[in-house]
């Protein structure tokens, strides 16, 4: 099956520069030939919706501004500082800029396309972008420009639309497109649902629909203990109907390693794939870091890719939070963590299949022939099962002329590395028990297991730190929405619902049925009573007393680790104050600008307020103002 191949933009609609909202107008018209030449037939019109679609890779190139800050990741080996973790960062932060102008410039390829096309069904799907980076905004900047012009010219005057005109313009536009009848029910096989549908648009419409809920239907009581005020459940109902579709009409009947299996991805079979953003090595003019950085993410550094290892940055480490998330049963820990890195002996020839590849790329009997370098085990796993696997696989533990020995961990706190010499001997010299392997551990090499679930299983050799992965980045998944449908039917005061579609999730994976809100109850290393599990009101050992919210972010968290949604979560569920006080050790204080207010909201990159003259100082986010509460009261 050939992949849909998105065209690289022409000239004349090849938005430059983009330092703000008002540079990124300016366009690039590289030839006499004009737009309405261009883009005055079927070919044309395509060409310029397939522009829109490729420009969703750089609104999700870099998982940092939508992953740190949150309670899910934190920082390993020669990582960056972590600014945006700290939450001690302007309006000039070139990840925070970029997303904003990254975003504004798909939505001009849409407008572009809505202005000369005159294909019903094109125009749809351009609308579907258009809608789906005005959600990216709402959730990151708050209230932003609403263009639905295409820019052709240097204008410069884009004031901010109030944020309950944004999501009411988005909401009638999804609205529309799904009444119209113009997209497919389903995304085709032949595109890799890579394409909108329309169970596409009711996805990203229950999306919508919660945000705007929480956004304009709740108020904020006590940032640092994340209490709220549901003033009206009208928006969350919607969410709820649109999500409760999606979800009845993709049933949850895979396993979750099948979900990420990348075959199953590649192939455009998934069924719970409602849209991604699409990659083609084969069609690709660098193979080597011409693709995204999801896999080369999430995980702690594991040594140089000459070792046969993946290379990854170490920059969005997940957390012990994280680690211990995962009850024994739960399929969710193996299906998200590679726990098992294979030898390999820097033949080249034999990449694929050895070293971190091979558990994609060799048969059963290839691995069992292979040498192990790293194995990771559970918290739940008991020292008996270890040793009983370390005597299965003993043979498997002798490396020489092999680039790394072996190592077993158990990814607990007060766990011991077993370490093992060439000759498969046990090396007491480099075993080691760590006290606390999540703070101190987590700036040695390989200790705790990467995540998988994005790996692409033909990454080359040459492939290092970025662009080595050429599989789909899926933005819109099946058991994401029914998430939300708990969410919202949770803010509607509908447990038994709620209780369904979260159910629904846990269930698949073998995750403990939850017969009401008080069944639930996690691991806890540091909580002393019922061996370490707390429950359902019960506060935990870093502070946080578990309530149904936390339950279903909880449940977010298990799913969908790495996907790009932790940080606008805590946001809208007006949790982010409360989860990096409790779990990250920052203070109120740390999450509060020279204004005085919470930086609850990315702010508003400054070349867009120094270039684009409907935008002023006084327009800027809350917490990154360059003026206290007061002096604007005096300025007023």
């Amino acid at each position: 099956m050939k992949k849909f191949i998105i065209m690289s933009a022409l000239g004349l609609a090849t938005v430059a520069g983009l330092s703000s909202c008002s540079d990124f107008l300016d366009t690039d018209n590289k030839s006499t030939v004009t737009p309405g030449s261009q883009f005055s037939d079927i070919s044309g019109w395509n060409q310029q919706l397939n522009n829109a679609y490729y420009a969703l890779r750089d609104v999700y190139s870099d998982p940092k501004v939508f992953c740190q800050g949150t309670d899910l990741y934190t920082v390993g080996q020669n990582a960056s500082a972590p600014v945006l973790q700290s939450y001690q960062y302007s309006s000039d932060n070139e990840d925070v800029t970029n997303l904003y102008k990254n975003t504004y410039a798909a939505i001009n390829y849409a407008n572009c396309v809505l202005k000369y096309c005159k294909d019903d069904k094109l125009n749809d799907q351009a609308r579907f972008v258009r809608d789906y980076c005005y959600y990216i905004l709402t959730q990151q900047f708050g209230a932003v420009p609403y263009i639905t012009d295409y820019i052709e010219s240097a204008s410069t005057n884009y004031p901010r639309t109030d944020l309950a005109t944004v999501y009411a313009n988005v909401i009638a536009d999804l609205k529309e497109i799904i009444a119209n009848g113009n997209l497919e029910s389903v995304s085709s096989e032949k595109d890799a649902r890579g394409r909108a549908s329309v169970i596409g648009a009711k996805a990203l419409l229950a999306k919508v629909y919660l945000a705007a809920g929480w956004d304009l239907q709740t108020t904020v009581n006590d940032a640092k203990n994340g209490t709220y005020t549901v003033n009206s459940t009208e928006y969350f109902a919607e969410a709820a109907k649109y999500a409760s579709e999606v979800a009845d009409a993709v049933p949850l009947t895979q396993s979750f390693d099948k979900k990420w299996d990348f075959d199953n991805n590649e192939k455009g079979t998934n069924a719970e794939t409602l849209f991604s953003i699409q990659y083609d090595r084969a069609t690709s003019s660098d193979k080597v870091t011409g693709g995204h950085d999801q896999q080369h993410n999430f995980a702690l550094y594991m040594g140089s890719n000459t070792l046969g290892v993946k290379g990854v940055k170490s920059d969005l480490c997940p957390t012990e939070r994280v680690y211990y998330a995962f009850d024994k049963g739960d399929d969710r820990f193996e299906g998200t963590f590679m726990t098992t890195v294979y030898g390999y002996d820097g033949n080249e020839s034999n990449w694929s299949k050895q070293g971190y590849w091979a558990f994609y790329n060799a048969n059963d009997d290839e691995k069992a022939k292979l040498s192990i370098a790293f194995k990771y085990f559970p918290w739940y796993t008991e020292d008996s099962e270890i040793e009983a696997y370390c005597t299965a696989h003993a043979s498997q533990f002798v490396t020489t002329g092999m680039k790394s020995t072996t190592k077993v961990f158990k990814v607990a706190e007060n766990s011991t590395c077993k370490a093992y010499a060439a000759n498969g001997s046990y090396d007491a010299k480099n075993s080691a028990t760590y006290t606390q392997p999540f703070s101190s551990a987590i700036q040695k090499i390989g200790c705790l297991p990467p995540v998988r679930k994005f790996d692409d299983k033909n990454t080359t050799s040459d492939c290092k730190q970025s662009g080595g992965d050429y599989r789909d980045v899926v933005v819109l998944n099946a058991s994401e929405i029914y998430l939300v449908a708990a969410e919202a039917y949770l803010m509607m005061g509908d447990d038994a619902n709620s209780l369904k579609y979260l159910n629904a999730v846990r269930t698949r994976s073998h995750a403990s049925y939850l017969g009401s809100f008080s069944d639930y109850k996690r691991y806890d290393w540091g909580y002393n009573d019922a061996g370490g599990y707390v429950s359902f009101g019960q506060t935990d050992s870093y502070g946080l007393t578990i309530n149904k919210l936390d339950v279903i972010l909880d449940e977010r968290m298990r799913e969908t680790l790495g996907e790009y949604y932790r940080w606008m979560d805590l946001r809208r569920t007006h949790q982010l104050v409360r989860y990096n006080t409790t779990y990250c050790g920052l203070s109120v204080a740390n999450m509060t600008g020279n204004d005085g207010q919470i930086k609850w909201l990315r702010p508003i990159p400054e070349n867009e307020i120094q270039i684009n003259s409907g935008i002023t100082a006084a327009d800027q986010n809350p917490g990154f103002r360059t003026y206290s509460t007061a002096e604007e009261s005096d300025a007023e």
